[in-house]
């Protein structure tokens, strides 16, 4: 079983650039969920599947590539 640990801030600035740059592939018109009246964003619940799908649809691509390259 994984034992949980503290993020520090250098942790937590990995994964937001990580999560930025998968953002930053989806398309523009992709709904991720909605700011309210009080200016609170509120995430979608599919958000999560969204990043996962593209993150490992970059992941097959880029293996594919490197299989061509080593044709």
């Amino acid at each position: 079983m994984a034992k949980t640990r503290p993020l520090t801030a250098a942790d937590l600035a990995r994964i937001l650039r990580v999560y930025q740059r998968i953002v930053a592939e989806l398309p523009p018109d992709t709904e991720t969920g909605f700011l309210d009246e009080f200016g609170h964003i509120h995430f979608l619940p599919d958000v999560g599947q969204k990043l996962r799908a593209s993150r490992e649809a970059a992941d097959v691509l880029a293996r594919i590539s490197r299989s061509d390259d080593a044709k």
